[in-house]
């Protein structure tokens, strides 16, 4: 038995009662005495220099810190915004924090004011790095920066082929950084000559590690495989099997003291789902337990009967084993793995049990300086018992054996905050100081003494869960009269209030000298503030501080209506307590539509004007560039790779909650729609590949068979479009995205028929069709009757095609109708009434969802400038990373951490067809395919490619192209 295991040996007593755990106490202490490997960087402590604190990212330093403490100073970035996930980086007295308007702020240590900031064009998506006089961040531009510490001016750049959405680590004069592109880059931090790279399968969302010892640096990739690269040369050592879960984004893998690499996943279950691994655990060992579930005298005998049993040791055991062998009989459910560093084969089946909030990747584990590894896991046990989460712990795990080692003394129950304030739903970040474990929990600050484990009773310091009616208004009442907020009140009702993904990664504290650096969070937080305490004998941090009580006055209050505010999520169940303290509310938006304006403003509209946009279709003069040529060929590639094979819908992950997972690109009109946008811009053997795609579709038995086709594809059929494998639906809730009505179908097959000549299906199926226009619309709240508009014209243009005079008067009526409603919504809400939500309890643009080309012509020609307010407002300011491929949560689903694909496509069609932004600037939010035969990247490539070229409205529908001249309807 090596040193490293007498150490876990020796801690497995404090699992036994008060009474042996003294008689025991002295062979613990002798043995706590044993030499173990340091890992944690323990020269001084006084910097933090990059994310998880070295290279290694043990989460832990040598610097101890211990209450009372007083705040030295906050930032709020109200204006620029905090991506999830971001970690203050603090070296030789400056702060550095990157932002999402990607500007890089050195901050005085002691004062909390700007030494200077450095502005890039793209948002800093994560943590810096310091070292050697320079810091070093990558952004959405695709670049790494390196710029010098001394003064803010840039040092080099290095441009890669996506967005850089992880931290890099430096050692030995090289700075380490993946990208979406897939490559990790390892680069010379003092010339930025790029010294190697190295591939692999996915794109890049967690950041590098490495073992200075070995010299072997590791990565994981959405392609679920974790990768070993030599550090001097970037040659691949080994690449692990594919793990399960989703995405290992955010976070990164953890180097233990003895080489092994852990790393930690997001489960494309929901958390809900892994629950029941819990309670079956609990009713083979223990019965039951005590709960809400009972009534007190119940659980006062049911806790007795469960301590009795937890005296005995093998009842932990016990609960290892059965934990153990379910995730290995399951291992969906897996989401922690440790791996052997020489070969990346899994080492043991870990006994922990997935518990976070947002159903993001689970949290990294930390190396504590003294070289013991510290998980958090779940079982019954004394410590923790009828806690709100009464399973989740913290132990020691033994890297060699899998073992756990409870933490917590377990001869009591400890409570609220002295129990770390572990919560199950809500995150919980760990780091360690010297001998302190720390638990960032989200809006406050715990801790416990590892030697006595002891708990500090109060947190080391406070934030806002969830602010109390008109608390919201007082602080913004403090900020204009440039009063400094009270400690703990360091909050903003930005507007939107998952700016950044809220908690979908939290942040952990950093520790540097005597101070730690915190970024409240929460699913409801604004994301914007950073907040420096320090020691100090006669602190108050721990204590509540009282809410700003300042009333706005009239100046105030005229200030805030001219706020870019996202008054849409403001107006969700949660936070709505912000507007009802406000003394007002803001005409345009759902809370007070221009009613009587926008009638008046319809009814000066005459049927003759409504008609262009019935029967006008865009005209592109099309001329080749190289822009256009690059683009055509992503285009051809694109669809081919759509067409090749036969693809089932993607499943998105599910969220703690909602626990549903979504289907998307479930829908076949949805297909044929991409396949019409895109025919014009194949060449002519591709055109006549998708016109047998289409003919396969649309036979006997295909799903297009029917007049409007199938509400969806089986499911079950066809290969899986995302890196991720799926688990079988029999263990989670997966629920199909919204799809088109019958009437909004009519649009997709109008646009086939008249893109490729083709009206076969159309005249087949028209005695059926025919029936289609005095149908009611969807929900309004699924697109804003988008759909259900564009399917109302393509039926004119059906009728008039066919020459069916009698179906065309009256679908004219009432076209015309729908025409005026889809426009007194848009004069009625000129500030809001973009975002609505929709089963289940999911947000979307929907006032952007299902756009075509004459619909949006109708909302450019009438509402253009609403449309340029609200994407300045509700997109650029308050979510300028919306167009990122597997983006944090930004809209309103509460604990969910990816933002949907739709969510992309409603903007990018907004921009291309209502604001009609150019090609230059649509290539910049292209970004990458969400996964294998992604629909909406597709329709992306026709609107860049249109938007690179002349266009025109003609009134005529055309039945003949020439080369010079071609049409796109749709």
């Amino acid at each position: 038995m090596n040193f490293h295991s007498f150490t876990f040996f020796a801690l497995r007593f404090s699992l036994l009662g008060r009474g042996l755990f003294d008689r025991l106490s002295r062979l613990t202490l002798i043995l706590f005495f044993l030499p173990v490997f340091v890992y944690a960087d323990t020269a001084a402590g006084k910097d933090w220099p990059m994310l998880a604190h070295d290279p290694a990212r043990s989460g832990a330093t040598s610097a101890e810190i211990r209450p009372p403490f007083e705040r030295k100073w906050y930032r709020l970035f109200p204006d620029e915004g905090l991506m999830a996930g971001v970690q203050p980086v603090i070296k030789n007295g400056k702060v550095f924090i990157g932002t999402m308007a990607g500007i890089l702020h050195a901050v005085n240590d002691d004062t909390g004011q700007d030494l200077w900031t450095f502005k890039t064009a793209g948002a800093i998506l994560h943590t810096c790095a310091a070292s050697g006089g320079k810091v070093f961040f990558g952004n959405t531009e695709g670049k790494i920066y390196a710029v010098n510490t001394a003064d803010g001016t840039p040092a080099w750049s290095v441009q890669t082929g996506s967005a850089v959405w992880n931290a890099p680590l430096v050692h030995d004069g090289l700075v380490v950084i993946g990208s979406r592109d897939g490559k990790l880059y390892a680069v010379d931090a003092n010339n930025g000559k790029i010294k190697w790279t190295a591939q692999t399968g996915g794109p890049i969302l967690s950041s590098p590690a490495l073992d200075s010892r070995t010299g072997r640096i590791y990565i994981v990739s959405e392609d679920m495989h974790v990768y070993a690269f030599n550090f001097s040369d970037g040659k691949q050592i080994w690449r692990s099997g594919k793990l399960p879960g989703a995405s290992l984004r955010g976070y990164y893998p953890v180097v233990a003291p003895d080489g092994s690499v852990m790393v930690t996943v997001t489960p494309v279950v929901s958390q809900d789902s892994i629950e029941p691994i819990l309670l079956d655990m609990v009713k083979e060992i223990f019965g039951d337990f005590a709960s809400w579930r009972h009534t007190k005298e119940e659980n006062a005998k049911l806790r007795e009967q469960n301590f009795k049993l937890m005296e005995n040791l093998d009842t932990y055991e016990s609960q290892l084993r059965y934990i153990r062998k379910r995730l290995t009989e399951q291992p969906v459910y897996q989401t922690f793995f440790v791996l052997d560093p020489n070969t990346g084969r899994q080492k043991f089946v870990a006994p922990i049990v997935y518990a976070e909030s947002m159903n993001g990747t689970a949290a990294p584990p930390i190396v504590t300086p003294d070289g013991k590894v510290v998980v958090k896991f779940q079982a019954l046990l004394r410590s923790r018992y009828e806690h709100y989460s009464p399973f989740l712990n913290v132990g020691y795990l033994d890297t060699s054996t899998g073992h756990i080692t409870p933490i917590m003394d377990q001869s009591r129950t400890y409570g609220w905050h002295d129990s770390l304030l572990l919560v199950h739903d809500e995150q919980c970040q760990l780091s360690v100081a010297g001998r302190v474990l720390i638990s960032t929990h989200q809006d406050n600050v715990n801790a416990m003494d590892m030697d006595t484990l002891v708990g500090y009773s109060e947190p080391f310091c406070r934030n806002i869960h969830e602010p109390a009616a008109g608390e919201a208004a007082g602080i913004w009442a403090s900020i204009f009269r440039q009063q400094s907020l009270p400690v703990g009140k360091e909050w903003l009702a930005r507007g939107t209030a998952v700016y950044g993904g809220g908690s979908a990664i939290d942040t952990p504290v950093s520790i540097a000298g005597d101070s730690f650096y915190y970024i409240p969070a929460h699913e409801i937080n604004a994301g914007a503030a950073v907040i420096a305490y320090k020691m100090q004998p006669d602190g108050k941090a721990s204590r509540q501080s009282k809410p700003p009580e300042a009333k706005l006055t009239d100046d105030e209050w005229k200030k805030i209506q001219q706020l870019p505010w996202d008054w849409d999520t403001l107006e969700m169940s949660r936070l709505n307590h912000v507007l009802k303290s406000l003394p007002g509310k803001i005409p345009g938006t759902r809370q007070q539509p221009l009613s009587e304006q926008a009638p008046q403003q319809v009814s000066r509209i005459t049927d003759a004007e409504l008609d262009r946009f019935i029967w006008e279709v865009p005209v592109v003069k099309f001329a080749d560039s190289n822009l256009s040529t690059k683009l055509k060929k992503e285009l051809s590639d694109s669809i081919t790779e759509l067409i090749s094979k036969e693809w089932r819908p993607l499943v998105f992950p599910a969220g703690k909650h909602p626990i549903e997972a979504y289907r998307f690109f479930i829908e076949p009109t949805e297909t044929l729609y991409t396949l019409a946008r895109s025919f014009n811009y194949l060449d002519s053997s591709l055109q006549q590949n998708v016109k047998q795609y289409v003919a396969k579709m649309t036979s006997s038995g295909g799903p297009l068979e029917s007049p409007t086709g199938q509400r969806s594809f089986n499911p079950s059929e066809g290969l899986v479009r995302s890196l991720y494998d799926v688990p079988s639906e029999q263990i989670f809730r997966v629920v199909d995205d919204i799809t088109r009505s019958d009437v909004a179908r009519l649009y997709p097959l109008w646009l086939w028929a008249n893109a490729t000549g083709d009206w076969s299906k159309i005249e087949r199926d028209w005695k059926d069709l025919r029936e289609l226009a005095g149908q009611p619309p969807n929900k309004f709240e699924e697109d804003c009757h988008n759909g259900h508009l564009a399917g109302l014209i393509a039926y004119c243009r059906i009728a008039k095609h066919l020459r069916d005079d009698d179906a065309l008067k009256q679908a004219l009526a009432v076209t015309h109708k729908a025409l005026r409603q889809r426009l007194a919504y848009e004069f009625a809400h000129t500030k809001g009434g973009l975002i609505t939500q929709v089963p289940v309890g999911r947000s979307i643009f929907a006032r952007w969802r299902h756009l075509t080309p004459e619909v949006s012509h109708l909302l450019a020609n009438y509402a253009a400038e609403t449309h340029k307010h609200l994407m300045d407002v509700y997109v650029d300011y308050h979510r300028p990373t919306w167009y990122l491929a597997w983006n944090v949560e930004t809209m309103w689903r509460n604990e969910c951490p990816f933002a949907f694909p739709t969510v992309s496509i409603e903007v990018f069609a907004a921009r291309a067809l209502i604001l009609r932004e150019p090609a230059e600037k649509l290539i910049c939010f292209l970004d990458l395919p969400w996964c294998k035969a992604d629909l909406f990247y597709i329709q992306k490539l026709v609107f860049c490619i249109e938007a690179n070229q002349k266009l025109t409205w003609q009134a005529r529908l055309p039945r003949v192209r020439s080369p010079k001249q071609r049409f796109c309807e749709g």
